[in-house]
């Protein structure tokens, strides 16, 4: 399983940027957790600013969390 993190320009902007953060077992796993989450907003899907593998921790399953910029 990997932990996929986006942030930094073009993800949930605003007038400022906002960030996501994954997980799942391969990129389109954790984009599905995303868009499961967060309707509103775009993020550049096939670019996550790092990915870091985070073994199989007992009894996780794909998720995401996420913050909007603002202004």
């Amino acid at each position: 399983m990997n932990l996929y993190v986006w942030e930094g320009s073009g993800v949930l902007s605003d007038y400022t940027n906002g960030m996501i953060v994954a997980i799942g077992n391969d990129l389109q796993e954790a984009v599905a957790a995303v868009k499961s989450v967060c309707s509103y907003g775009a993020f550049p899907e096939g670019s996550p600013t790092s990915v870091v593998k985070i073994g199989r921790p007992k009894g996780l399953r794909p998720m995401a969390w996420y913050v909007h910029g603002g202004g």
